[in-house]
């Protein structure tokens, strides 16, 4: 029966009723039209409806029931209605339907009604839709209303990919994954499209991937907004660099602006910069023998923003008298040194002009936007100049005062000064060629005299220098030979017989200026054919074959300062009253390093540094000590210790460097730890990438960088020094000897194993002088001896980021450490990127405490490397922070292992108020926490040898019907569960020793991450009653488990002895089972609840038991699936509890 009428809203609605309650034998139906089931496959329907109690109804008692019937017909069609069409297709029963309350006639005197509600689950279904119809056997009922619908995921948008509208499928733990199509202007990851799972309950859950804003789009909300931007992997737009813009939206690159470019190797962020302008203040100095041009000049007022700059030289040749345009090019004659074009020196010389001729030469300035316009002369300076025999010698270039050599022009600072001041030049030599005389003459060498130009007695005739030059005749250009010397005689050695040979000799006294001077009138020589006796010694003097005119300019430069100390320099302390002890540096291999005062004419006491060679020294060790030097000369860099001269008069032999008064840098920076930020520890580092661009664009390896060989001069400026004396010396041993330091810590893999040097490994010292620096001069590998390190850099060891060390910093210097030395970047990118780094530093979340860092190939390593300690007082000498031992004693930390346990809390609790001190302490104690649990997990490790044990997440899906989008459901069986058993009691010993839990020491528990705070939070009193039922608790579940093993063991056995006469389920009855063995029954399915709540807290699980380290769990990343830090932090102490047999239930 079918009535209308309203509902407590005043709503309309029909019900249906049926009362027929005294008559036998009821079967009455009502059907519903055909319903369409859409996308769903598993189906509600939700009942609501009253009945009436039959004790109430008289009369009725053997015929009235409560309950009624519910069927459903799927069918691809509607059927009409009719109980014989539907019937006769057989419906399937959904279920019997009762009451939960039914109402009695008092309840129709109140008008009271009580209603029903009742869900009933049909599916899965698979036609296209389907009729329901209600039987009634003889109920007093009243059908109210019915509502059929299906569950799904609704449509959203979620990491800029849109899912559409999901229908969940018909098992309940089955997930349906949905490919999720990505927003306008972003773009996924090829080939992994971003995806979700809809859950049966209707829920998005497990998402995969996500979408990112594609180039010149940036993420706001879910929608992006166009600007500028490179690539789609940067999350931002980003403005515009400097004179450039953007012509449209939704620009991936900016135009630069007029007379602004970019050159091809910049990046796009890149600024836009402009061709330099003209060289400034270009000078030259025209010499006369040999004929060259000598030129100098300052780098240009504007360099165009970039510090790429080169020159290029251009020589024209004119006529005497003709116009400019009358020039041609020089042609192949003329030589250039060091070269034409690249240049990055300011200074070159034209060599092998042509006597009688006017030259034009232009100096342009280049950089990377040059175009060919500028490289042509666009942007140049030019000189004039003519090698005329009638023209006098020109010079535009003004020469410093000269250095005077005396006996006080190279001293100690504070030492007595007495003697000859004379200044130092070359003087035409006033010999005729009948008065150089040939005292001997044979095969191989040849001696020379002459009268000496000062007469004997007069201030300065005894420091007269005096330069021989010689050749072959006629191969002067070619090749020529000089020999200096304080006598006014010479022998010349290593001579070819019957060769024929010139001689041309000047002198070094008051006069003009060097290049305005020739030698004298040349005399010629023939050594004789016959063999003669072996040649004769050279009296004492520097003598150095020049190869070509190149070599000969750079030897000029190394020794255009000449002064003398005499002051042998040894190993020992040195006597007299030459230096006071504290002006002594250090005693290295050769002699000494000492601090002194240089006296130049016109200018105040030059402080510099004076590297001694003492007497004795081999002839090898002589060259060695020289070649620094003349290396040191070829440099001109603001990050590379200047040679001020060196000192070859006399002994020791010396070398002369500017002053750095705060010596080196790793000395310097462990002086003042704590007083310098990151910020002003990454200000040094661009400087010194500057300086090794530089060396390496030259084509020098250094071999030996590291922060002892860099120095830091009073303006905080550092520079590169320790040419010549790197590994190829064999310096393994004086380093060991002198500091303790093995070059192994600063050497590249393929210089240990095969003795290779290129500008790639310096890259890799580089490398460890950056973490240096960030560590304030601590040793590289801490106390690892040199095998321990190499071996370990084999096994792929790298050192972990510093303390406040920027994450890129070190992504930076695990870069410059890659194994294969061409995946490492050039010195060049380095400067760029560092030079980024300092101009615009990542802001930092950690000012106070210690950087999060993450993790890094050190996680992986054995720990058998790490430094050992024997004492806490020990461990805190190798912090620096020993102050501490009494407090950590007084506190109760006598032992490491306690020392390992302590939080940050503890620290402060002792009364440690520097946050810095704090950071080191808490860095040492995570490093120590990972050594005790290596040592302690060793134990457990060998106890677990006697058996293999599957690895626990194999074992989880082995027992547990588990989640995962490969693997579908799995129907656990206690069998399946067996190893399981076996490999989590594994696991809990592993924790158990890793944890240090001692249940005679229940606070041990503290050990656990922030458990105190989590006790908090679930409003426990944290303390150590607490803490003690925690205890407890945990040494229960362990004896269980193990009770539990021997029993599951037991049970198998039984079933394998009688499978064929009793089925598993016999064997499985509560009463043939022990209370314990029931209890692991019931345990598991708890377990089996809690992971099949909890799949993203499973997945989180199985990750940090598959990388085997239970402590990197804390270090899991968020990103992963997209949760916040807190959800984050939060989730990781539910699996650190959860692995703990869930201590938090």
């Amino acid at each position: 029966e079918e009535i209308s009428g309203v509902d407590e809203h005043d709503r309309p609605i029909r019900t249906y009723q049926v009362c027929n309650v005294l008559e036998p034998n009821q079967d009455n139906w009502l059907q519903t039209g055909w319903i369409s089931r859409g996308r769903g496959q598993r189906i509600f329907v939700e009942l609501q409806f009253t009945l009436r109690d039959c004790s109430s109804i008289p009369g009725a008692a053997g015929t009235c029931k409560e309950t009624f019937n519910v069927y459903y017909l799927e069918t691809e069609a509607d059927l009409g209605r009719g109980r014989p069409r539907l019937g006769g297709s057989r419906p399937r029963k959904i279920d019997t339907i009762a009451a939960d309350e039914s109402f009695t006639q008092g309840d129709l005197g109140e008008r009271k009604m009580k209603l029903n509600t009742e869900v009933r689950e049909i599916g899965p279904l698979s036609r296209r839709g389907f009729h329901l119809a209600f039987q009634d056997v003889g109920a007093c009922v009243a059908l109210v209303s019915v509502r059929v619908y299906y569950k799904q995921c609704r449509a959203t948008v979620r990491g800029l990919a849109a899912f559409p509208a999901t229908a969940a499928e018909s098992a309940f733990s089955t997930l349906v994954e949905v490919a999720g199509t990505c927003v306008a202007h972003s773009e996924g990851e090829p080939g992994s499209p971003p995806r979700m799972h809809c859950g049966a309950d209707g829920e998005w859950l497990v998402p995969v991937g996500r979408c990112s804003c594609s180039a010149g789009f940036q993420e706001r909300g879910d929608i992006c907004e166009g600007f500028y931007k490179v690539s789609p992997r940067r999350p931002l737009c980003s403005p515009c660099p400097e004179h450039s813009r953007a012509l449209e939206s939704a620009s991936t690159f900016c135009v630069c602006q007029d007379s602004y470019a970019r050159s091809p190797t910049d990046p796009p962020s890149a600024s836009c910069t402009r061709p330099p302008s003209a060289p400034r203040d270009l000078q030259y100095s025209l010499s006369r023998s040999p004929l060259a041009l000598r030129l100098r000049w300052l780098p240009p007022a504007d360099s165009g923003g970039r510090s790429d700059v080169t020159y290029s030289l251009l020589c024209l040749r004119c006529g005497r008298e003709g116009p400019a345009g009358a020039c041609e090019p020089c042609g192949p004659r003329v030589a250039f040194v060091p070269r034409q074009a690249g240049l990055r020196e300011r200074a070159a010389t034209l060599l092998h002009l042509r006597p009688g001729a006017r030259y034009t030469v232009r100096v342009a300035a280049l950089n990377g936007v040059s175009g060919p316009a500028a490289a042509a002369g666009a942007t140049y300076a030019q000189v004039t100049v003519s090698t005329g025999p009638g023209a006098p010698p020109t010079t535009r270039m003004p020469r410093p005062p000269a250095p005077t050599l005396s006996l006080d022009a190279l001293t100690l600072c504070g030492g007595n000064r007495s003697g000859w001041r004379i200044p130092l030049n070359l003087l035409s030599a006033p010999w005729e060629e009948d008065e150089i005389r040939r005292d001997r003459v044979e095969p191989q060498s040849v001696s020379l005299s002459w009268r000496e130009p000062i007469p004997p007695g007069a201030p300065g005739a005894n420091s007269t220098e005096y330069e021989i030059r010689y050749y072959e005749k006629g191969q002067s250009e070619q090749s020529y030979s000089t020999v200096k010397t304080g006598t006014p005689a010479v022998t010349v050695t290593n001579l070819k017989p019957a060769t024929r040979y010139v001689f041309q000799i000047r002198a070094a006294s008051p006069g003009p200026s060097w290049e305005a001077q020739s030698f004298n009138p040349s005399i010629e020589v023939q050594t004789p054919g016959e063999a003669a006796s072996g040649s004769r010694d050279q009296s004492p003097a520097v003598v150095v074959t020049v190869v070509t005119i190149s070599a000969l300019l750079v030897l000029g430069s190394v020794m255009s300062v000449l002064a003398i100390w005499r002051r042998p320099c040894s190993y020992g302390k040195g006597g007299g009253d030459a230096h006071d002890e504290e002006e002594l540096y250090f005693h290295w291999r050769f002699g000494d390093l000492c601090c002194g005062c240089l006296q130049l004419p016109g200018r105040h006491e030059l402080p510099v540094a004076v590297h001694t060679l003492r007497d004795g020294c081999s002839d090898s060790q002589r060259l060695s000590f020289l070649a620094e030097a003349l290396t040191l000369g070829q440099f001109d860099h603001s990050h590379i210790v200047r040679l001020e001269g060196v000192v070859t008069r006399g002994s020791p032999l010396m070398i002369v460097t500017e002053y750095m008064s705060h010596g080196a840098l790793d000395g310097f920076l462990r002086h003042h730890e704590g007083q310098l930020v990151a910020g002003q520890l990454m200000g040094l580092l661009p400087g010194l990438a500057s300086a090794m661009k530089y060396l390496s664009e030259m084509g020098y390896v250094h071999r030996g960088l590291a922060a002892r060989r860099v120095l830091v001069s009073s303006g905080l400026l550092c520079k590169i020094s320790g040419f010549g004396r790197g590994p190829r010396d064999r310096a393994e041993a004086v380093y060991t000897t002198m500091s303790g330091r093995s070059p192994a810590l600063w050497a590249a893999p393929e210089t240990l194993e095969f003795g290779h040097f290129s500008s790639a490994s310096d890259v890799w010292s580089f490398g460890v002088v950056m973490w240096e620096v960030m560590a304030f001069g601590e040793r590289p590998y801490w106390d690892m001896s040199g095998q321990d390190v190499i071996k370990a850099v084999e096994d792929g060891f790298r050192l972990p980021p510093p303390r406040s060390c920027p994450s890129p910093l070190h992504r930076l210097m695990l870069d410059c450490w890659q194994k294969d030395p061409g995946e490492r970047p050039r010195f060049s990118q380095i400067h760029n990127i560092l030079s980024k780094m300092v101009q615009d530093p990542e802001p930092s979340k950690c000012a106070t405490t210690a950087c999060p860092r993450p993790p890094t190939p050190l996680a992986d390593r054995a720990f058998s490397t790490f430094p050992s300690f024997g004492s806490v007082g020990a461990w805190l000498e190798a912090l620096d922070l020993s102050r501490y031992k009494d407090s950590f004693t007084a506190a109760g930390y006598g032992t490491l292992e306690a020392v390992a346990e302590m939080t940050a809390q503890d620290l402060v609790s002792l009364g440690i108020s520097s946050a810095e001190h704090r950071e080191a302490l808490l860095s040492g104690i995570s490093a120590l926490r990972a050594r005790v649990l290596q040592l302690q997990g060793q134990g457990v490790q060998k106890m677990a040898q006697d058996r293999p044990l599957l690895p626990v997440q194999e074992a989880l899906k082995k027992c547990f019907p588990v989640v995962e989008e490969q693997h579908g459901l799995w129907q656990s069986t206690l069998r399946d569960c067996s190893p399981l058993l076996a490999s989590l009691s594994n696991l809990a010993e592993q924790l158990q020793a890793a944890q240090s839990v001692r249940f005679e020491d229940v606070p041990a528990l503290r050990a656990f991450p922030d458990l105190q705070e989590r006790l908090r939070r679930k409003q426990l009193a944290a303390g150590d009653t607490v803490l003690d039922k925690l205890g407890e608790k945990l040494a229960t579940l362990l004896k269980v488990r193990d009770t539990v093993s021997s029993h599951v063991e037991q049970v198998f056995r039984i079933y394998e002895q009688h499978a064929d006469v009793v089925g598993l389920d016999a064997v499985l009855q509560p009463s043939a089972l022990s209370p314990s063995v029931a209890d692991m029954l019931e345990w598991l399915q708890d377990i089996e609840r809690h992971y099949r709540r909890k799949y993203l807290k499973r997945k989180y699980l199985f990750s940090s038991i598959q990388w085997g380290d239970l402590a990197g769990i804390q270090a899991l990343p968020k990103a992963w699936d997209q949760i916040s830090e807190d959800e984050h932090q939060d989730l990781v102490q539910d699996i650190l509890l959860s692995v703990s047999f869930f201590l938090e239930e």
